[in-house]
C-alpha cells in the first residue's frame, strides 16, 4: 500500500479555522462591531454584539458544552443509522446485484441519473446526504469509477437540489411560514401556497440536471478508474423476493399516511388543519421518524437478500454485515466532533449573525430595484450562506428585510423565496462550516489510499463546478425575471 502524501489534513484545517474565528471574534468585540436583527411580523430590531470566546464565560461555555454539542449534532445520528443500513445492503450483495450491471451504461447517463436522483432526494431533507453519499460511493466502485467522484457528484447535486427539486419538502414548508410572516406587515392575508413556485422548480431541475451532467463529466477526467472487486454472490431469486418485500413494506408506509381508512394515518399530525401540515407538522410521526422507517426498510431488504443469496449465512455474518461500511470511516466522526466545536463557537460569539445582519442592512440601504437588486441580493445570500449554511436559520434573518425590499420593487414574496433558495444552494457548496461538506470530505478519505483529502483542497477542486453552476443559477433567475413567466400556479414574479 502506498504511503499517504503529506498534507495539512482536515483536522488541522478545522482547528486553524477555530483559532481564526476566535481571534476575529475577539477583535470585532474590542472594536465594537454590532448588528441589528429584525423579527418577522413585528419588525422589531434587536441589538446583537459579538462576544469574546477568550473570556471566563467563553471558556466555561466550551468546557461545559463541547461534548453536549457533539451529542446533539443531528447529522451524527443520521449518518450512523445510514451507515448501518448501507452496510447490510453492501454486505448482502444487493448493491452489487443492482449496481454492477450499470457498468454497461455510458458514464454520461450514470452521472445524469445520480444528479437527478440527488436533486429530488431533498424531499427527505438533510437525510438525503447521509443516505445518498455512501450509496453513490459504492455505485461508482461497482461501475469502475472513482468513489470520490461519486461522493462529490452527489454532494454537489443534493446541495443544488435545495434550490430546486420537483417535490415539496419540509424545508419549503418552514420557509413558507417565514415568508408569510415577513410579508404580513405589508400584504395583509398573504399566503405562501404549496405550488407557489412549482413551474420554476420543474424547469430549473431539468436545466441543472443537464448542465450539471456536462460540467461534472468534464470534471470527472481528474479522477482515475477503479478496478476494485469483491467475491459476493448475486441471485435473481434473492432480488425478486427482496423487491416484493420492499414494495410490501413501502405500501404499508404509504397507507399509514393516508387519512380516512381503517388504521390508516397513524404517522400524521392530526392536530394540523391541512394535509401538508399533517405530513410535516411538529407532532407528525412521519416527519420525526421517516428516516428511521426508511433505514429499517432497507435493513430488512438487505437481510432478506443476504439470507437468500447465502452471503449472510448466520447471526455472526449478519452482525459483521451491519458494520461493513464503517471500515475506514474514522475521519467522519473525528471531523464531525471538531466541526461541532467550530460551529458552536461561531454561534455563541454571534459572529455569523452580526456579519450577516450587516450584509443584509447594506443591501437594504442601497435602494436598488429590478435586475440589479436581484443580482446583489443573490450575491449577498451566497456570502451569508458561507457563515450560516442552514437555510431556515438564515431565512429568519434575511426575510424580514428582503421581503419588504422586494415588495417595494413590485417583486412577489414567492419569487423572493425562490431567489433565496437558489443562492442558498450555491453558498452551502463551499461553506467550510457546512456539516455535510465536512461529511463528504471525511467520507472521501475512506476511499483515498494515497493522500489525505482536505476540506479546502476539496473546495478548491470543485470551485470551477461551483462557479459554472452559480452562473447557470443567475441566468435562470434573471431570465425568468425578465421574461416574466409565472413561477407557479396563481403565482408570478410581480404582485
Amino acid at each position: 500500500m502506498k504511503k499517504k502524501k503529506r498534507s495539512l489534513g482536515p483536522v488541522i484545517e478545522i482547528l486553524l479555522a477555530i483559532v481564526l474565528v476566535s481571534v476575529l471574534a475577539l477583535i470585532f468585540n474590542l472594536i465594537g462591531i454590532r448588528g441589528y436583527k429584525t423579527e418577522g411580523g413585528t419588525f422589531e430590531t434587536t441589538l446583537t454584539l459579538i462576544k469574546n470566546i477568550f473570556s471566563k464565560k467563553g471558556f466555561k461555555y466550551i468546557l461545559n458544552n463541547s461534548l453536549v454539542n457533539f451529542q446533539n449534532l443531528a447529522p451524527l445520528m443520521h449518518i450512523i443509522l445510514s451507515l448501518i443500513a448501507v452496510s447490510i445492503l453492501e454486505a448482502s450483495g444487493l448493491l452489487k446485484h443492482i449496481f454492477e450491471p450499470l457498468k454497461k451504461i455510458k458514464p454520461y447517463f450514470i452521472t445524469m441519473f445520480v444528479i437527478f436522483v440527488s436533486i429530488i432526494s431533498t424531499i427527505i431533507g438533510d437525510y438525503s446526504y447521509a443516505l445518498i453519499i455512501p450509496l453513490t460511493g459504492i455505485l461508482y466502485k461497482y461501475i469502475g469509477r472513482d468513489s470520490k467522484l461519486g461522493i462529490l457528484t452527489s454532494f454537489i447535486a443534493i446541495t443544488m437540489g435545495y434550490g430546486t427539486g420537483i417535490i415539496y419538502n419540509y424545508q419549503m414548508y418552514e420557509l413558507g411560514d417565514i415568508t408569510e410572516l415577513s410579508a404580513s406587515g405589508i400584504l395583509n392575508g398573504y399566503n405562501y401556497e404549496l405550488l407557489s413556485n412549482i413551474f420554476f422548480l420543474l424547469i430549473s431541475t431539468l436545466i441543472l440536471t443537464v448542465v450539471g451532467t456536462i460540467v461534472l463529466e468534464r470534471f470527472s477526467k481528474k479522477f482515475p478508474r477503479n478496478e476494485e472487486k469483491d467475491n459476493l454472490n448475486t441471485s435473481k431469486k434473492a432480488l425478486i423476493i427482496t423487491t416484493i418485500t420492499f414494495f410490501a413494506l413501502f405500501l404499508i408506509l404509504i397507507y399509514s399516511i393516508i387519512p380516512g381508512f381503517p388504521l390508516s394515518g397513524i404517522l400524521l399530525d392530526k392536530t394540523e388543519p391541512t394535509y401538508i401540515g399533517k405530513l410535516f407538522g411538529a407532532d407528525s410521526a412521519l416527519n420525526q421518524g421517516f428516516f428511521f422507517l426508511l433505514i429499517a426498510i432497507l435493513m430488512v431488504c438487505g437481510f432478506v437478500y443476504g439470507s437468500v443469496s447465502r452471503n449472510i449465512k448466520n447471526s455472526e455474518d449478519y452482525s459483521n454485515a451491519l458494520t461493513k461500511t464503517f471500515e475506514g470511516t474514522g475521519h467522519v466522526f473525528v471531523l464531525l466532533f471538531f466541526i461541532s466545536i467550530l460551529y458552536e463557537i461561531i454561534d455563541w460569539t454571534n459572529f455569523s449573525t452580526v456579519i450577516s445582519t450587516n450584509i443584509i442592512d447594506f443591501v437594504g440601504s442601497t435602494n436598488l430595484s429590478g435586475v440589479l437588486l436581484v443580482i446583489v441580493a443573490f450575491i449577498s445570500i451566497v456570502i451569508i450562506s458561507i457563515f450560516i449554511p442552514y437555510s431556515v436559520e438564515k431565512w429568519n434573518l434575511i426575510a424580514p428585510i428582503y421581503i419588504p425590499i422586494f415588495l417595494r420593487a413590485n417583486i412577489s414574496p414567492a419569487f423572493t423565496q425562490t431567489l433565496f433558495l437558489a443562492a442558498d444552494s450555491v453558498g452551502k457548496l463551499f461553506s467550510p462550516i457546512y456539516v455535510y461538506l465536512i461529511f463528504a470530505v471525511a467520507y472521501m478519505n475512506k476511499y483515498d489510499k494515497t493522500s489525505s483529502v482536505g476540506i479546502y483542497s476539496t473546495i478548491k477542486k470543485i470551485m470551477p463546478v461551483i462557479l459554472i453552476m452559480s452562473i447557470v443559477w443567475i441566468v435562470i433567475i434573471i431570465g425568468w425575471y425578465l421574461i416574466g413567466l409565472p413561477i407557479g400556479i396563481n403565482s408570478g414574479i410581480t404582485l
